[in-house]
């Protein structure tokens, strides 16, 4: 029991210590809407898995995946995209048309000796990014959803964010309406 509070001390002074390299930017709240952009780019990919034909005691579980036709749409500010196949979902989100399926001629030019392809799925990707101004020049960093669904609020609500960027201002890790 006595070391329980050392380190939950020491826990502690490690994400203050974390968050002390993070830097905080305010959008401008005059002109709120010009000054940041939130992104969602929505993709479907097709995807084929293929296994070997016969598994080995070394590398049972070897398996190669192939990506075939994508598509994708950017969600600006939660505002539908032309481009919108279906939408809004649970997260406000629209997605792109779907991309054609392969074909079999097509699952078959990528197939290697020994291998089995087994049916196609469709993948569901998101990649969320914010672009603000800092001092005077623009940046564009990945975030996460709730950062993005802050920026659209923030945008419904004609209101200034407060970003707090990462670590080394690599990526914005929050984001609060002003």
């Amino acid at each position: 029991m006595h070391g329980f509070p050392q380190r939950a001390l020491m826990g502690l002074l490690s994400i203050g210590l974390t968050l002390s390299g993070c830097t905080q930017v305010s959008t401008n709240a005059y002109d709120a809407i010009a000054d940041f952009e939130a992104t969602a780019k929505t993709t479907y990919t097709w995807q084929v898995e293929y296994v070997p034909r016969s598994i080995s005691q070394d590398r049972p579980n070897d398996r190669r995946l192939e990506q075939f036709d994508a598509t994708t749409v950017a969600n600006i500010n939660g505002i539908r995209p032309e481009a919108a196949g279906s939408g809004p979902d649970s997260q406000g989100l629209w997605w792109p048309v779907l991309p054609p399926e392969p074909t079999v001629d097509a699952i078959e030019e990528r197939q290697l000796k020994g291998e089995t392809p087994r049916s196609p799925e469709v993948i569901k990707s998101i990649d969320y990014a914010i672009t603000f101004n800092k001092a005077g020049e623009s940046k564009t960093l990945p975030t996460d959803y709730d950062v993005y669904r802050q920026a659209v609020k923030a945008v419904e609500k004609n209101r200034p964010l407060a970003l707090t960027l990462g670590p080394q201002d690599k990526s914005v890790l929050q984001a609060e309406i002003e």
